[in-house]
């Protein structure tokens, strides 16, 4: 749709459109993936339009664009219509007006790594998710190659962060004066693939890093879930897992890249690096295949470098913690003392307690069903069905009540309120996918955008909408092993 400040004829046009959609019954749940109602129409008037002298103290371009969405949303929520209904923005014009955020959850542009977890973490902090759309490349003229570049980066990225994101386009067109314009597709005007784009990306094992004393090894991101930018983004430390809201749960996660030796740190979009001469620093710094200071090798319980010096990572225990309750860790010479021991655990083998704040309980599978309960399961035979595995980068959660091979995921078959969960075995299907927001504690769904776990009170849990202040939505998570008073 097209939501224009100033051009109502062309919104009510459409809405009159969309009307008919619905009364032919044209659409449903299963076949769109979302309604557009504006497409920068705050950029072209906050920034090209009468609005870019005002500014945020000019409410007409918002207050119409809202406005707008709203007529939208609840015309179609009326006839039972659950995709997501949004407005596409620049980021600044996100920045402009945060109260975006607790109206839609999805916004595009180009963008930089660290201007957009700063929005990821805006939108969590509103208990929403986030989505880029048309982002893209033109190959036209002197800048051909530059597209097989930011195409491989952002597909990169992409697998690793998890970014729902819309590549702008698929095709060049035919149409036009512009040659830049026409160039932005994947294929080109014969439907050829461009030699460019001929890419694969590889996924990454994730895992976290256990070291003494119940910490593990993290890595700070470029924002902080206080909504302040980060003043030492990339640092490796140590702390204590993430067990709860509000935390930053992307800190512990890395990912093992196998074929290249390297540690890349989920929060930093960076690889973890040893340098120096005969004295070596540890840091997270831009990923390179061609880098030997970012291969690593696990050996006997510790992370020893592949550069010339040949250090073991070491966590600092006997010292008190600095300020802010971190633990520094460095990189010395190998030495088989307990501050170098560290446990490299893939997140699909470790055993997570999750947990709702409203009743305390914990979930359960029960008989196929999910449930939560105020007890412990007795017997070691049924201690699986409250125990569960998250996978970050496939985003599934896995009941332990079977063994590997036959493990069943969690699967919202159905995107309506209130929607009955089942055990299926663990696969690709997008039903299958949950994205943590650390930040609220819910656990939205990473494809049906605007619903989340809820535990009802029935003792049964549900899909639901979402609402980040409904304590039946906020859950939290730990990590259970022997040194965090767990299995």
């Amino acid at each position: 749709m097209s939501s224009e400040v100033g051009v109502d004829a062309s919104f009510q046009s459409q809405m009159y459109a969309l009307t008919k959609l619905v009364e032919a019954r044209t659409i449903n749940n299963d076949d769109v993936l979302g309604v557009e109602v504006s497409s920068e129409a705050l950029h072209r008037y906050y920034v090209l339009g009468l609005g870019n002298t005002a500014g945020t103290s000019d409410h007409h371009g918002i207050d119409t664009v809202l406005g707008d969405l709203r007529t939208v949303r609840s015309y179609l929520r009326s006839h039972d219509f659950t995709f997501p209904v949004v407005i596409t923005d620049t980021m600044d014009m996100y920045t402009k007006f945060p109260k975006l955020y607790n109206e839609t959850a999805e916004e595009g542009a180009h963008f930089t790594f660290t201007r957009f977890q700063e929005h990821q973490f805006l939108a969590k902090r509103a208990g929403k998710l986030i989505e880029l759309h048309a982002t893209g490349w033109s190959s036209a003229e002197r800048i051909s190659s530059d597209q097989g570049v930011f195409t491989r980066d952002l597909r990169t990225l992409a697998a690793r962060q998890n970014l729902n994101s819309y590549y702008f386009t698929a095709f060049d067109s035919t149409f036009g004066t512009n040659k830049t314009k026409r160039s932005f597709g994947i294929y080109d005007v014969n439907r050829n693939i461009k030699l460019n784009m001929r890419l694969r990306v590889y996924p990454l094992y994730p895992v976290r890093l256990w070291a003494a004393g119940g910490n593990v090894i993290k890595a700070y991101g470029y924002w902080n879930t206080d909504n302040s930018a980060n003043k030492n983004p990339g640092r490796v430390y140590a702390a204590k897992p993430y067990i709860g809201p509000p935390g930053n749960l992307d800190d512990e996660i890395w990912q093992w890249d196998a074929e290249n030796n390297r540690l890349y740190s989920t929060s930093s979009n960076m690889c973890l690096e040893s340098f120096g001469n005969k004295t070596q620093t540890l840091r997270t710094s831009p990923c390179s295949k061609r880098n030997p200071n970012q291969k690593w090798e696990i050996v006997n319980k510790t992370i020893v470098s592949q550069n010339h010096a040949k250090f073991c990572i070491h966590v600092d225990v006997d010292h008190p913690p600095n300020d802010d309750g971190t633990l520094e860790v460095a990189i010395f010479p190998c030495n088989r003392l307990p501050h170098q021991e560290i446990s490299l655990q893939g997140t699909s083998f470790e055993p997570l307690e999750i947990k709702i704040k409203a009743h305390g309980g914990i979930l359960t599978e029960t008989s196929g069903k999910l449930t939560w309960q105020t007890t412990r399961v007795k017997g070691r035979r049924n201690l699986g069905r409250q125990t569960w595995t998250y996978n970050p980068v496939t985003q599934l959660i896995a009941s332990s009540s079977r063994n590997y091979e036959n493990r069943h995921c969690l699967e919202a078959p159905r995107r309506i309120n209130s929607a009955r969960l089942v055990f299926k075995l663990c696969s690709s299907d997008v039903n299958q996918k949950w994205v943590v927001n650390d930040i609220t504690g819910q656990i939205h769904h990473a494809t049906h955008i605007g619903f989340c776990l809820d535990g009802h009170k029935d003792g049964l849990v549900y899909l639901a909408w979402c609402d980040k202040n409904n304590p039946n939505q906020q859950w939290s998570i730990k990590p259970l092993r022997d040194d965090m008073g767990g299995i």
